[in-house]
């Protein structure tokens, strides 16, 4: 007795182990995930979430607990008693640990091992959380699929959880009745005895129903495989084609209906022994199956498909057409057509100029690079990306890239009390002109230095700080110290740094003891516990990145790659697209080969998430209010969405269309452009895109985003768009150019532009090749590549101006020793011509053959006249003129020096000056200098002229815009 008392105290200590060492395993991390939320005020959506799986794991914990119990209960009844079996050992029962293997000891044995499958049964399927919600709360579509007239979002909503449902029961059924038969023959109740089968009939009962479960299992199955065969690919149809029509959907009805025959035989032979009967209905059952879903599908595909492929499969390549651009958006495309004119006129460029003064010559590939290289400034900040936005700059619409400020990932001094108390968060942004080029070929900022200097009010912050960021990096205590004390560095300036206190809201209170034994668990790092930094008003930053941050709310959501930083008036933010997706539509091809997204069906940019970089506040905004996948989470979860007009007006004025999407869709518009049967069989009209030349490698062209005046009827002016060319597939001729905007009220609309298909348009690679046959154009950039520095060909732009396309590749030098890329040369081609210069001005003068744009050699002249014109007002002006004249040579200066930006303050305050001097009419032409050609064996300049528009009327001096 003493050994049993023993064994079940052993039985009892190792359970409760069991139990605590569970809840230090996943208390913690719920309990930390609540605070996280609650602190954003999202703890609705951690009940919802883990309610969810609370009941699934209960539910399933339960059916399956029953379920494995009963049976094992059922086993051990059926088993002869251990003395009388053959494991008795001389009329004993077996010992097993010093004492009698007793029918209790094993009952006890069976409901542990029934508890221990339960259990992982249910902690697989709680991770179906997701998938429970969408079934319970799902909305309706709103149109039917073409084979059996069901609501679209029974695939996209409903039918994933239930083939969940029906695997776990199939599962189920089957560990079932595995174990069953494991211990039935372990027990000798089934077996070979005297060379024949011999099984005990309390045995065959109980596997019989068992073996009915397991059937009614597969008979569900074959059902739901009716509305799974709609979603199959094979053959010229991505879908259910002729043959799964007409033959197969007609063999699972028989399959279904022979299953439950078969389960209705198997239930006979419980009580009836029919063995002959059961015989010939399992035969059945098997030439049912092979023959309706093996050999008459192979059959009439051989003998009616094959023969006449397009004839029989048209109405179903159509349902497959047609649901794919469904499924992917594909059908709101406005198509129109593109005359692209082989000349590009000059007035056409010189009524656009404003596009080409936003023609993007920065490639963010190599920005990147000179950001660091310029403006990290300290050790400690670093810069991980580059993001193409758009602003109004003193009443200009521009635009610019932009890139934060953040803390590296390794400190210099890398001590516990530097990374998580003194270096709390990043600082600022840089920001400059896609088009416009400083000194020395490095960028013209617009945003610089730290603490940052902007020149426009636009990119004023008046808290820059970023405690949330792409790449921020562990967790941080703030404010950290006694009230008053400021520990954490604000930014570095010279004498001595400028430091600051947290006073924000982000984080989690960490004030109270057990919070902080909490976090010191749950980080791994009981300095928290013992630090006296941490003050009653201290709180824990951690998930500080954003889309960390972002995943944490709304995990059902898949997000773009490309998060990007929005100046606001008080402070930064960033904005995330988010996605809707399901992997179960309908005749919908899924995606292939994109990281995130393969098997998606069906895709919606329905959100738009704003993560403030100061507090970490994130908020989402539903920018697809007709997509049923987001009206059916807007149930789920009430109070996590608001509407897009919700978003301050400012961050609204900064949505994009996000690249991640416009790509899949361009992936799946390269085929299913083509409406016609036909044409879709034969692929007569197959796109892809383009290829250009990069860092000397061909790779495919990624869409890029272009502020341009769309051409058309909307007569929309100038817009914010992500473009992409296209090409006929193995061909490089332009076959159409695809434009999604971004601006409202268009924002969404995606216009593609059909090109003439009866000549020539030179894609993106036969211009590189037209750029590597030109002489003087290779001559150069060979020579600069020999000279200690490598050339890179930044990636090709194709502009559409009016009815024509421009081309623009910028060209970098960077030196072998230091790696920053500078901008010494500007490629312009039409159709007709190409030509390389200094600036993309100089360029288009060249290419057109004739001054069309004027550059800030030609403003400098105008000064002077301007000047000279000055010089017959009445001596009350003198004052003014003198400044003017210090204007003229501080300009002066500027330009010979390469610092276009002063040059361009100095202009606009010389216009300033003379409008208010009242000046004469005497206005003289002053001819434009000439600009000499720079593609010649010289070596690069250290400067390029950035030009603007020039005119000079009576008096008077024109604003200077910031050209290429």
């Amino acid at each position: 007795m003493s050994i049993l008392r023993s064994s079940r105290l052993l039985q009892i200590l190792l359970g409760i182990i069991g139990v605590v060492f569970t809840v230090l395993l996943v208390t913690p991390g719920l309990v930390v995930e609540y605070f996280w939320l609650s602190e954003l005020d999202y703890s609705s959506v951690f009940w919802t979430i883990r309610g969810a799986q609370v009941l699934l794991f209960v539910l399933v914990f339960l059916v399956a607990g029953l379920y494995f119990g009963g049976n094992f209960r059922v086993l051990i009844g059926n088993i002869p008693p251990l003395w009388a079996s053959r494991w008795a050992q001389e009329g004993e029962a077996p010992e097993v640990g010093g004492e009698p293997l007793t029918r209790d000891r094993l009952q006890r044995l069976g409901y542990v091992v029934a508890g221990v499958l339960s259990l992982l049964f249910a902690a697989g399927f709680s991770g179906r959380w997701n998938d429970l919600l969408r079934f319970w709360y799902a909305e309706s579509y709103g149109q039917a699929d073409p084979v059996y007239g069901v609501d679209l979002a029974f695939y996209m909503l409903e039918l994933p959880f239930l083939q969940s449902l029906q695997s776990a029961v199939v599962g189920l059924a089957f560990l079932g009745l595995l174990a069953l038969v494991t211990g039935y023959v372990i027990a000798g109740q089934i077996g070979i005895q005297d060379g024949g089968f011999e099984a005990d009939s309390g045995a065959l009962r109980h596997l019989g129903a068992n073996l009915i479960f397991l059937l009614l299992g597969w008979a569900w199955g074959f059902y739901l495989d009716l509305y799974e065969l709609l979603q199959e690919g094979g053959g010229a149809v991505y879908g259910a084609g002729y043959t799964d029509v007409n033959v197969v959907i007609p063999a699972l009805y028989v399959m279904v209906a022979a299953t439950l025959v078969l389960a209705g035989l198997v239930g006979l032979n419980l009580y009836r022994r029919r063995l002959r009967l059961l015989g010939i209905g399992g035969a059945g059952y098997l030439v049912l199956l092979v023959g309706g879903l093996v050999l008459a599908p192979s059959l009439v595909t051989q003998l009616t498909v094959l023969p006449s492929e397009l004839q029989v499969e048209r109405p179903y390549l159509e349902n497959n057409i047609d649901m794919t651009r469904e499924a992917y958006a594909l059908g709101d495309f406005k198509e129109r057509s593109y005359p692209a004119q082989p000349d590009l006129p000059a007035d056409a460029v010189e009524q656009n100029e404003e596009t080409i003064d936003n023609v993007r010559l920065w490639d963010p590939r190599l920005l990147i690079d000179t950001y660091r290289q310029l403006q990290e400034i300290r050790l400690y900040y670093e810069f991980y990306s580059v993001d193409v936005d758009r602003y109004m700059l003193d009443g200009d619409y521009r635009q610019v890239m932009v890139s934060p400020r953040e803390l590296t990932q390794q400190l210099p001094e890398d001590t516990w009390d530097n990374r998580h108390v003194r270096f709390t968060h990043g600082y600022g942004s840089v920001s400059n002109l896609v088009a416009r080029e400083g000194s020395e070929g490095s960028p013209e900022f617009l945003t610089q230095d730290i603490p940052p200097q902007s020149k426009y009010e636009s990119l004023d912050v008046d808290n820059p700080a970023l405690y949330y960021g792409e790449r921020t990096p562990t967790y941080r205590i703030v404010p950290a110290g006694v009230p008053g004390d400021s520990l954490e560095l604000d930014y570095p300036r010279s004498g001595e740094n400028k430091y600051t206190r947290y006073g924000g809201e982000g984080g989690v209170s960490v004030g109270s003891f057990w919070k902080q034994l909490l976090f010191s668990y749950y980080m791994g790092d009981f300095n928290i516990l013992l630090t006296d930094y941490i003050q009653d008003d201290s709180q824990i930053q951690f998930w500080n990145q954003v889309e960390e941050r972002v995943r944490h709310v709304a995990p059902f959501l898949k997000l773009d790659k490309d998060p990007y930083l929005v100046h606001g008036d008080d402070r930064h933010y960033y904005i995330v697209d988010a996605y809707t997706t399901s992997n179960s539509f309908p005749y919908s091809e899924p995606i292939r080969g994109q990281q995130g997204y393969q098997g998606t069906r069906y895709i919606r940019n329905s959100v738009k998430v704003v993560v403030d970089a100061y507090n970490g506040d994130v908020s989402l905004y539903v920018s697809n209010p007709k997509d049923p996948i987001i009206q059916t989470y807007q149930r789920i979860f009430p109070d996590l969405f608001q509407p897009l007009d919700a978003m301050p007006k400012l961050l609204q004025n900064h949505i994009r269309y996000p690249q991640d999407f416009f790509e899949i869709q361009m992936e799946r518009y390269r085929r299913y452009h083509q409406t016609q049967p036909q044409v879709f069989y034969n692929n007569e009209d197959l796109w892809t895109r383009p290829q250009e030349q990069y860092a000397n490698q061909q790779r495919k062209m990624e869409p890029y985003y272009i502020l341009t005046d769309l051409p058309g009827k909307d007569d929309s002016g100038l817009e914010f768009m992500l473009m992409l060319p296209m090409t006929p597939d193995g061909r490089d001729n332009m076959i159409g150019w695809v434009a999604a905007r971004s601006d409202p009220p268009n924002y969404g609309e995606v216009v593609v532009y059909e090109l003439p298909k009866d000549r020539l348009i030179r894609g993106p690679n036969q211009i590189e090749s037209r750029i590597d046959q030109d002489t003087e154009i290779s001559q150069q950039l060979s020579l600069w590549d020999q000279r200690g520095s490598s050339v890179i060909r930044g990636n090709l732009i194709v502009v559409p101006i009016e009815e024509s396309f421009l081309y623009v590749e910028p060209i970098y030098l960077i030196a072998d020793e230091i790696q920053i890329p500078e901008m010494q040369r500007v490629i312009a081609a039409t159709d007709q011509d190409v030509a390389m210069k200094r600036t993309l001005r100089q360029s288009l003068n060249s290419v057109l053959g004739e001054q069309v744009m004027e550059t800030r050699d030609q403003a400098l002249a105008q000064m002077q006249q301007a000047a000279q014109t000055a010089q017959a007002a009445s001596p009350e002006q003198v004052e003014g003129l003198e400044r003017a004249k210090e204007l003229i040579q501080e300009a002066r200066d500027a330009l010979q020096g390469g610092d276009f930006a002063t040059f361009g303050d100095r202009f606009d305050e010389l216009q300033q000056v003379l409008n208010d001097v009242p000046l004469p009419d005497t206005t003289g032409t002053v001819p434009p200098p000439t600009s000499s050609d720079t593609t010649g064996t010289v070596p690069p300049p250290t400067s390029s002229d950035t030009t603007g528009t020039m005119t000079a009327p009576t008096g008077d001096v024109s604003e200077v815009r910031g050209g290429s």
